[in-house]
């Protein structure tokens, strides 16, 4: 990758005047990151994995020393004779000015019997100046299942910053770094805050108010706010008054979401007599419960505003469809008019859109909704008894000449629906004709 900014350009010519690894930083990340073992077999017999020296230990202690080398091992119960542990790990740095954070990739291979073997891989470098803005050199990214999958044959040069450089440099800081003097000047003096340390020493080179977290020495408040950051927008106000008037915060994630909540209900959350309560849950529980009653009548007033566009939709759409009355008459008005029928069955042809409609609404299925009287093959058909109430909807196959489908309301059989079947294909020949008169 081109460098695009004067930084950049800066960074690279740095990039290559950078020096080797630390090996006493490699020794601290085998000690401090890996977990030495001891392979322990049913007999007792162990093997230590760092210098390969076998001894006796039936005990049920789960860490020992190696009476070789002097290691502390942990007990492993098994029959394999190899194991493989990697980890990532951190150095800081200054070069030609500028703070680098440089990761490592440790890789230790154990192998019962013998001494073990370990390699070191630099993966990338983070660098960030007195002015905040940052850049990374590193390895090139392959394709793979792995997020971490790296050409480790290629160069560590200019990338562009992603997920990958930013999960992996969230480790573990070797504890004998050099700092520039704006991160000494701005508060920074270890990182045992549990927070990704690329993006501390970048916030508090841009931002003032994690400067003033960090120096006003409130180790929970510092680690919420900068884990929460759209908490420090809307409570830095509100937390600076409340610091000015001596109250303490006992609780920071429950004072946040106390001035949240007061932000909800429009309170004033620069007011002391709002963020400085003497029962802070008290308070939180009584603003939710206005917050609850606010979200209840809003959401009320979101669901009529739903169903009025949703009616408001079916109004449309059901006016779209009436408005193809015409080309449902010129591809079916030759079928309109036939009736069949028995001494207790009147069956006719649905003879519009409309009385799809109808028949779906009160029949409580889909022959309207699903638009049934668009399909060529289809002609809709309804059962009625002698006093006009409906009983089942047919359809029959213009292909086919057969009933596919008759169901009465909800999409139910009733005691006459073998009887309807029958009568409308025994009488198919109808269909026929009316059809042959038009071509």
């Amino acid at each position: 990758m081109k460098p695009r900014t004067k930084f950049e350009q800066i960074v690279v010519k740095a990039n290559k005047r950078i020096k080797g690894i630390n090996l006493k930083a490699v020794d601290w990340a085998d000690k401090t990151m890996i977990k030495h073992i001891a392979f322990r077999t049913k007999n007792g017999v162990a093997v230590c994995s760092d210098c390969g020296h076998k001894f006796i230990h039936k005990g049920s202690e789960k860490y020992i020393h190696c009476q070789e080398c002097g290691r502390m091992l942990e007990i492993k119960d098994t029959r394999e004779r190899t194991d493989k542990q990697s980890a990532y790990f951190s150095t800081l740095h200054i070069q030609d000015g500028i703070q680098v954070q440089r990761v490592y990739k440790l890789k230790v291979i154990f192998n019962k019997g013998k001494t073990y073997e370990r390699f070191i891989t630099e993966v990338c470098r983070l660098w960030i100046n007195k002015e905040g803005k940052t850049a990374v050199t590193g390895l090139k990214r392959t394709l793979g299942y792995y997020v971490d999958s790296f050409n480790y044959g290629s160069e560590i040069e200019l990338r562009q910053m992603n997920d990958v450089f930013s999960h992996i440099s969230d480790t573990y800081i070797y504890p004998k770094f050099r700092l520039i003097p704006e991160l000494k000047r701005n508060g920074l003096k270890h990182f045992k805050f549990d927070l990704h340390p690329f993006e501390l020493m970048s916030r508090l080179l841009k931002d003032t108010r994690v400067e003033t977290l960090l120096k006003g020495g409130n180790k929970r408040a510092f680690i919420h706010f900068m884990k929460n950051p759209s908490n420090l927008d809307l409570c830095w106000n509100s937390y600076k008054i409340a610091l000015r008037h001596g109250y303490k915060i006992s609780n920071i994630q429950l004072w946040c979401d106390t001035i949240k909540l007061l932000d909800r209900c429009g309170k004033d959350i620069h007011s002391v007599r709002y963020i400085c309560p003497q029962d802070l849950m008290a308070e939180h529980d009584r603003w939710n419960k206005k917050v609850m009653e606010i979200e209840k009548i809003e959401f009320e007033q979101r669901q009529i505003e739903w169903e009025r566009q949703r009616l408001e939709r079916e109004k449309k759409n059901i006016e779209q469809q009436l408005n193809r009355e015409s080309e449902f008459a010129k591809m079916k008005s030759c079928y309109f008019g036939i009736v069949i029928e028995d001494n207790d069955i009147e069956i006719s042809v649905l003879n519009s859109v409309r009385a799809h409609l109808e028949e779906g609404t009160a029949m409580c299925h889909c022959v309207f909704s699903n638009r049934y009287y668009e399909n060529p093959d289809s002609l809709i058909l309804s059962a009625h008894d002698k006093e006009g109430n409906r009983i089942e909807t047919i359809e029959f196959s213009l292909t086919l000449y057969k009933v596919i489908q008759c169901h009465g309301k909800y999409n139910k059989d009733t005691e006459l629906h073998n009887r309807i079947i029958s009568l409308v294909n025994d009488n198919a020949f109808r269909f026929i004709e009316a059809k042959m008169k038009t071509a």
